[in-house]
């Protein structure tokens, strides 16, 4: 029931840099959308958000999943429905982050609408799609996908997903591991055109939660870690920990040692999209990192 100048509210991150942070701005006019950054969704905020479905018109919310249910979880704290506030709002769709079944029960619940999940990547876009009987399918018509287990193709039990993107004439990904592992099944939707993504494991972030009480997800860190592979022009590789309430370590690998400026630069990007009087660790590795 969308259509492509329906009214949206996107729950997403924004560059804060004043030239990117405009250019969003116009994307966002010109998209008709309005945009609610998720950079603090301590409950003041979300109170904010809250009075503007009572005066635009919005017809679904998509964006980042834990930030939605975060929202959602307000709205159950104050017993409110989003729908019975917002007459026109139809249908929320999930992006990003893992959603469980307990998620979609909370969005359910709390907006009064159905909730769709989506799945893509930064580097490639949109790679599935929810159907109305829960079938995830593919985006066959741009991307090639494969999942494979210590290098062999698995079309069996799934493993790592590799796309391959020839649409992207800037810079095109063959075989491009995203970092996620799911299960691809062999048989076709009931329109006999798509595959469907059976499984998804991983790419669920956790929620950072700063001394001043302000709530982040841990996707703000993507836009710190942008900002300073832009600035900087010389890390390689990096890995961002939570260690502490107010404590981060980022552990990078360099072609060279960073200077104090570019060390500070860093520490001035995290009080940016974070909050100032953080105690940021910089570590310099010399070889691959490892997640965990």
């Amino acid at each position: 029931g969308l259509k492509l100048n329906s009214k949206q509210a996107r729950f997403y991150g924004i560059p804060l840099e004043k030239l990117d942070y405009r250019k969003e701005k116009v994307k966002d006019w010109l998209m008709n959308r309005v945009r609610f950054s998720v950079f603090d969704l301590s409950d003041n905020v979300l109170q904010e958000y809250l009075n503007k479905f009572k005066h635009i018109k919005f017809e679904y919310i998509y964006g980042y999943t834990n930030s939605i249910v975060l929202f959602a979880r307000f709205l159950l704290r104050k017993n409110i429905v989003l729908k019975d506030i917002c007459p026109t709002f139809k249908c929320c769709i999930t992006t990003s982050e893992v959603l469980t079944v307990e998620d979609r029960k909370i969005l359910s619940n709390a907006f009064g609408v159905k909730v769709v999940n989506e799945y893509g990547a930064s580097e490639t876009g949109l790679i599935a799609l929810e159907k109305s009987k829960g079938e995830w399918l593919l985006t066959e018509e741009n991307l090639f996908y494969e999942t494979v287990n210590d290098g062999v193709i698995n079309t069996n039990d799934g493993g790592n997903i590799v796309i391959t993107d020839l649409d992207n004439k800037a810079m095109p990904f063959i075989r491009y591991n995203i970092g996620d592992i799911g299960v691809i099944s062999r048989e076709l939707s009931e329109n006999g055109k798509y595959r469907k993504l059976e499984k998804l494991l991983g790419r669920e972030n956790d929620t950072i939660i700063l001394p001043s009480g302000k709530i982040s997800p841990g996707f703000t860190l993507y836009y710190v870690s942008r900002s300073i592979l832009e600035s900087t022009g010389v890390l390689k590789e990096y890995i961002i920990r939570q260690t502490k309430i107010d404590e981060f370590v980022f552990e990078i690998v360099t072609n060279k040692p960073l200077t104090e400026y570019q060390e500070n630069d860093i520490k001035e990007k995290v009080e940016m999209y974070l909050e100032p009087g953080l105690n940021i660790i910089i570590k310099r590795v010399e070889k691959r990192l490892q997640r965990g």
